[in-house]
């Protein structure tokens, strides 16, 4: 049967219907109510007319009759398919994205329930992370430490990655064309059904076959309309499979369910309008302390927290910027205001977004913000090593950012997890300044991951202290090198983000020609472009070589050096004291001795049976293991 035009009876709107004879249920792409399909009638009784040429003069007036009466439909059908392409109808341009909950386990894909048309897009992308396995880098603090979103993050205290689902409701203010009752009463835990990416009888060119027709990257931008309604320009941030991924005027990521071609320029939101968007926004009653390149929004009107975050994140972009330029990386200065997020208490942070326990503070990759908190929890044990870690958390996670705002690390692009989170160990060190937690720059000893390597027997076999076999190591094939071991890593424990900081810390201090270059083929790597580990692999080994297990030996011999040097100075010995309620009355005693945070934190979390009560533990320092050994004798004599 031929196509059909009908009319919308809602908005009025020209619909081509391409194969009316199919049975199914059709609805208008601009209005969504449903289309009424003409079907042809029953078959005319009376014997069929024979048809006259079109011969002599009647001939050629009843063709001009025709071309007459079928002039004003052409027009209808023109003003239709122009419609379609304009940026006035509310489907032309609908960003479709929403992160689940902040968990270290799910280190970026779409969760159960997202588009399953966008699951290749986030599967691919996801590896970041975990900075991503898609939106990039959440940090954790360790209980065997996971990630951010970020793309997609776990450290010692460690970012742990965050994953997004994408589906046709929005968290945070991203644009949809869902009514505004819609969204407010759409429960996030909820999925919608799958939304249509192209309108349903137009059809629609790929990701690809758009931007490809724009011959500079710069000029592949679209229109769509953001959550407050307004008509904004976004640039292509990426594709991959059809699907594109744009860049928003105040530096979020979305994904639209179609691609609107524009004319105008893409022009970055001032400081001003991003702040003014976030107060009015999401983060209404909130207080604002700006610097240079940072809008920090914070609770309260005490700012004294505030200010010391901004100070030091000042002073990570600058050191940054100038160490990059330094080694002749391309770099520039950051195209949007960087955000912060600061809450007040840890009840507030957790309600923001619902993260794991450990996860202290993370950076979101898509909207390319850092999020803390000032104030733990009451219920929160262990405060010396949380105190140690705060200056440390802010530096790392701000590192994410900031290499993902000045070309070092394209956003989205698929980086090996050591490099990314070595990278941001590298440069967030934590020190002790008049008695109080600081940080001390970049490529400092971090005497955090040494005390963790120190804990292990034999650092080049990872074989660590005691017989609990979930601390002892990383899983390698027998007689693979540990570099290579580690470039294939996913996911990082404690043990694994203090390996990840040695060889990010060999490499930059006593390889730094070849590991420059190796940053720079990797600040080349496209948003979005899957990379295995065996690429991973490969790329490494042309930077540096390819005996693998000599650069195990000599990181390790390295290492030990280290001990030596001005700078190092080691952790005291910890005696870690823990008790848990169980459920038949009893009491659950046990305790060790460690210099490591990280692996006290992971043994914490080993040790803790969530079936039983809350769980309490203290750490108490004491300059020797001797030291520590005794207090913990006496303490479980005395018990």
């Amino acid at each position: 049967m031929e196509p059909v035009v009908t009319s919308c009876g809602g908005c009025g709107k020209a619909i081509r219907i391409r194969r009316p004879e199919v049975e199914r249920r059709r609805e208008c792409p601009a209005c969504g109510t449903e289309l009424i399909v003409p079907r042809p009638g029953p078959a005319a009784s009376r014997r069929p007319r024979r048809r006259r040429a079109m011969v002599g003069a009647a001939g050629l007036m009843e063709l001009t009759l025709l071309m007459m009466a079928a002039a004003p439909l052409a027009v209808w059908c023109a003003v239709a398919w122009s419609t379609a392409a304009s940026a006035s109808p509310p489907w032309a341009g609908e960003i479709r994205l929403e992160p689940t909950a902040l968990r270290p386990e799910l280190a970026v894909g779409p969760a159960a329930g997202a588009n399953e048309a966008l699951s290749s897009l986030v599967e691919a992308a996801g590896r970041l992370g975990p900075a991503w396995r898609f939106a990039r880098s959440v940090a954790a603090i360790p209980d065997g430490l996971a990630m951010a979103g970020g793309a997609t993050a776990r450290l010692a205290w460690g970012p742990a990655r965050r994953a997004f689902r994408l589906l046709p409701f929005v968290q945070d203010g991203f644009a949809t064309a869902a009514r505004g009752d819609e969204i407010a009463g759409s429960p996030a835990n909820v999925s919608p059904p799958a939304s249509v990416l192209t309108p349903p009888d137009f059809g629609s060119p790929s990701a690809e076959d758009v931007a490809a027709s724009s011959p500079v990257e710069s000029e592949r931008r679209f229109l769509l309309r953001d959550e407050s309604g307004r008509q904004v320009v976004a640039r292509l941030h990426g594709c991959h499979e059809g699907k594109a991924v744009l860049v928003l005027p105040d530096g979020r990521l979305g994904i639209p369910s179609m691609l609107v071609p524009a004319d105008e320029p893409f022009r970055p939101l001032s400081a001003d309008e991003v702040a003014e968007d976030l107060l009015r926004g999401p983060f209404e009653g909130f207080k604002l302390h700006r610097t240079e390149h940072y809008l920090i929004l914070h609770q309260g009107e005490d700012d004294s927290f505030a200010r010391s975050n901004g100070l030091l994140l000042e002073d990570l972009y600058a050191r940054l910027l100038a160490a990059f330029r330094k080694h002749e990386v391309t770099v520039h200065e950051a195209e949007f205001p960087l955000v912060a997020v600061i809450f007040k208490s840890e009840e507030d942070f957790r309600r923001y977004r619902p993260v794991a326990p450990d996860v202290q503070a993370y950076y979101e990759i898509y909207t390319n913000r850092i999020f803390l908190y000032e104030e733990p929890s009451g219920r929160r044990a262990g405060p010396e090593v949380d105190a140690l870690l705060k200056p440390q958390m802010t530096a790392h996670e701000g590192t994410h950012q900031i290499l993902q705002n000045i070309g070092v690390q394209p956003r989205l692009a698929e980086w090996p997890l050591w490099l990314i989170e070595g990278l941001a160990e590298y440069c967030a060190t934590p020190a002790s300044r008049k008695g109080q937690p600081a940080w001390d720059g970049l490529g400092q000893i971090n005497n955090l991951h040494m005390a963790t390597l120190r804990e292990l027997e034999d650092p080049v076999s990872l074989s660590m202290r005691g017989q609990d076999l979930q601390t002892k190591s990383l899983f390698r094939k027998p007689g693979q090198p540990l570099v290579e071991a580690m470039i294939r890593r996913g996911e990082l424990t404690p043990t694994e983000y203090a390996l990840a900081w040695a060889m990010t810390h060999y490499l930059a201090m006593k390889r730094s020609d070849d590991f420059t270059r190796f940053l720079r083929v990797m600040a080349a790597a496209p948003p979005l472009e899957p990379r295995s580990a065996d690429d991973h692999v490969r790329a490494f080994r042309q930077a540096f070589g390819d005996d693998l297990g000599k650069l195990d030996r000599t990181i390790h011999a390295y290492l030990n050096r280290l001990t030596k040097q001005k700078g190092y100075d080691p952790m005291p010995y910890y005696a870690v004291l823990f008790e848990q309620p169980l459920a038949n009355g009893l009491l659950r005693r046990a305790a060790m001795v460690s210099q490591s945070p990280q692996l006290i934190k992971q043994w914490i979390g080993e040790m803790s049976n969530p079936a039983a009560g809350l769980p309490s533990w203290q750490a108490a320092p004491f300059p020797s293991r001797a030291r520590a050994d005794l207090a913990v004798r006496e303490w479980m004599q005395s018990n």
